[in-house]
């Protein structure tokens, strides 16, 4: 878990419906749309696994995937 210190003060001020405060490309959209549906996941699981995998394939997340 994150320090709260650590985290930079816009992030912590963020409510949960800032999630839909930025433009999601319509390509992009769609294809996220069909990923969530093959692995019956709901738009924010979808988002967050794809995040998680990012940020562990760049070096910005350690620790092993959860099982």
């Amino acid at each position: 878990m994150t320090d709260i210190a650590d985290t930079p003060r816009h992030a912590v001020e963020s409510s949960p419906s800032d999630e839909e405060a930025f433009h999601i490309p319509d390509e992009i959209a769609l294809a996220l749309t069909e990923f969530a549906a093959v692995e019956e996941l709901s738009r924010g699981d979808a988002i967050c696994l794809i995040l998680r995998d990012y940020l562990r394939a760049k070096g910005y997340l350690k620790g092993a995937p959860p099982v």
